[in-house]
């Protein structure tokens, strides 16, 4: 099989999965058994953090007293039960796994580059089949920073052992995305709907859009499996 000149690197909540109504399960649950509703724009505030910058920021926000170490177990304990589900394939976005096998059978090497932490997406990937199509997983724990500094995705980039010149990255985040372009990563934007805020910038300056994987830009797939 011939190796494309192109790899991916892929975002997974918001981007592969749509994990948003998991966490919205999980943060309505939290909120809830300190008698209040989640915060308008809490999940825009802390989509492109880390889980020990979202701790952080929700404690210093909301629950000054509570220690940042038990929110984050809370937060592993609940998300664990549903993305390891048996049915969390279910969780994938339509087309998704598909344009995933596409892209390894024309031989472009993939990459994930998350905030999550290992025991959170291993089970979700393994349960749609989708865990052994990828090379290597970078995550924000790893990389030292959040997603909106580069330094996860030249991470993901050393680990294809590409340049990152060479990379496509997959993002529904729009900081993320900026900073996946600041290094010369080409750019596909996916819309989810948590991130429609974002809608307009995100197809200003991805440089592609994807308003489905069932709708992937022809050009975009010429790029990476040259057809």
């Amino acid at each position: 099989m011939q190796q494309s000149k192109y790899s991916a690197v892929f975002d997974l909540d918001g981007t592969l999965i749509d994990s948003m109504e998991i966490w919205r399960e999980v943060d309505e649950e939290f909120f809830a058994r300190r008698g209040m509703a989640v915060p308008e724009t809490y999940q825009q505030d802390i989509a492109h953090l880390g889980p020990a910058e979202c701790a952080k920021y929700t404690v210093e926000r909301y629950f000054p007293h509570e220690k940042e170490s038990d929110i984050m177990e809370e937060w592993s304990v609940l998300s664990r039960e549903k993305y390891a589900a048996k049915d969390a394939a279910k969780y994938f976005k339509p087309g998704a796994l598909e344009f995933l096998r596409r892209l390894h059978g024309c031989g472009v090497k993939l990459a994930v580059a998350t905030a999550s932490t290992e025991d959170v997406f291993m089970p979700v990937l393994r349960a749609g089949g989708a865990a052994e199509l990828f090379e290597c997983f970078a995550t924000v724990e790893e990389a030292g920073r959040n997603k909106s500094f580069p330094d996860i995705f030249r991470l993901a980039a050393q680990k294809l052992g590409v340049r990152a010149e060479e990379c496509v990255v997959f993002e529904d985040n729009l900081l993320a995305l900026r900073a996946a372009g600041s290094i010369g990563m080409r750019t596909a934007g996916v819309f989810d709907e948590a991130s429609r805020g974002q809608l307009e910038q995100l197809r200003k300056e991805a440089d592609f859009y994807i308003p489905s994987f069932l709708q992937v830009p022809p050009s975009l797939c010429a790029l990476l499996c040259g057809k």
